[in-house]
């Protein structure tokens, strides 16, 4: 190896060197939580989500916090979200959910879950009891901001729950089947 090419090289290897050491000492942006608002909110979290417990959920929750959900409207401040809890409950009453160790982020939490229940009361006027037994994963994203959740996401694939219902996916009549 030419003496110029030893020296290009040695050059680049300090420079990667550098650059790494760079990258490896800055500083991490600090959580906007600590680990024991973590817990307290999966405390929480498990409390509602097994058995329906709505009376923590002023204390999770920002009085304005907004809850984004794949299939329904979202649900706005405590008072709705406690609304929906119900809701679920009286559909499934044996609803439960199970989560997995969240994956902390500055100011996020993500949680992957797994719920779980029997649909013994009625979706909606349209849709009575099916009697059938559900199960589903998803994940939640949660926003906190001192200690409370301002806002959250929650996502999951719909098609498996009504398929476990007993309801079909039918395409859409058009005018040449017509």
């Amino acid at each position: 190896m030419t003496k110029s090419k030893k020296i290009l090289l040695w050059v680049f290897s300090f420079f990667i060197v550098t650059a790494l050491s760079f990258i490896s000492c800055q500083q991490q942006e600090e959580r906007t939580y600590t680990d024991a608002e973590l817990q307290t909110m999966m405390d929480n979290l498990n409390q509602i989500w097994t058995g329906g417990d709505t009376a923590v959920i002023d204390t999770m929750y920002a009085k304005d916090a907004v809850r984004h959900n794949a299939d329904i409207n979202n649900q706005k401040g405590p008072g709705e979200i406690a609304e929906f809890v119900k809701w679920v409950y009286v559909a499934y009453p044996d609803f439960k959910v199970i989560f997995s160790k969240p994956m902390k982020l500055k100011d996020r939490v993500i949680f992957e879950w797994t719920a779980m229940g029997t649909n013994t009361g009625p979706l909606n006027e349209n849709m009575p009891a099916t009697g059938k037994s559900v199960q589903f994963n998803g994940i939640s994203v949660v926003k906190i901001e001192n200690g409370k959740c301002t806002e959250e996401w929650v996502y999951y694939n719909q098609l498996p729950v009504y398929t476990q219902m007993g309801f079909k996916l039918v395409p859409a009549e058009t005018e040449e089947d017509g």
